[in-house]
């Protein structure tokens, strides 16, 4: 198997030749973990919790008993479990979108891979907050006809619109690679 790194580093494309086709090689669009940017609410929401809670405790300094300050102190290593485990989860999940398929592996505890072949695609959306829009990523939906795993919701993604555009192509030309045509069943 042959692996050519691209060097660019805005661009993390490899090519890695096929090992069923000498003709057509695998191209890596991307490979990696969502932006940690993606928990950037839940994190401020934690971080204004303690800062409440903070508050609390500091209005009832005067209360003869500690209970406000165990409390908050409860409530600080809550926040820390939450926001460490949100981290761990986003960091622990990989996703590798080639010309041939998507895969994603994601777990803390227990590990679950997921694919789909890219002629199964059938629709691909890409939807951006204002503040995403600003930190340089996105949501990329994908719909497929793939029983198990008809949508798929692909959170923190860079550069989501050229994806989107690159997977629309990608499923076309791997539908007329394996001389697949599309039929329309219901709604046009």
């Amino acid at each position: 198997m042959i692996d050519k790194t691209n060097n660019d580093s805005a661009s993390k494309v490899r090519v890695i030749a096929n090992p069923s086709s000498t003709d057509q090689a695998i191209v890596v669009e991307f490979h990696g973990s969502p932006s940690w940017a993606i928990s950037l609410p839940f994190y401020l929401k934690c971080a204004l919790a303690l800062i409440v809670g903070l508050g609390i405790v500091w209005k009832s300094a005067a209360w003869p008993t500690l209970v406000p300050l165990f409390m908050l102190m409860a409530g600080t290593v809550a926040i820390a479990i939450a926001v460490g485990m949100r981290a761990a989860s986003t960091a622990r999940t990989q996703i590798v979108i080639d010309s041939v398929r998507m895969t994603m592996r994601y777990g803390i505890v227990s590990r679950r891979v997921a694919s789909v072949e890219l002629y199964r695609v059938q629709n691909v959306e890409c939807v951006s907050s204002w503040w995403e829009r600003l930190l340089g990523f996105g949501t990329l939906i994908v719909e497929s006809s793939d029983v198990n795993h008809p949508r798929w919701t692909l959170r923190g993604i860079p550069d989501v619109e050229a994806l989107r555009e690159w997977m629309n192509l990608a499923a076309i030309e791997r539908r007329d690679a394996r001389g697949i045509r599309e039929v329309n069943m219901g709604r046009v």
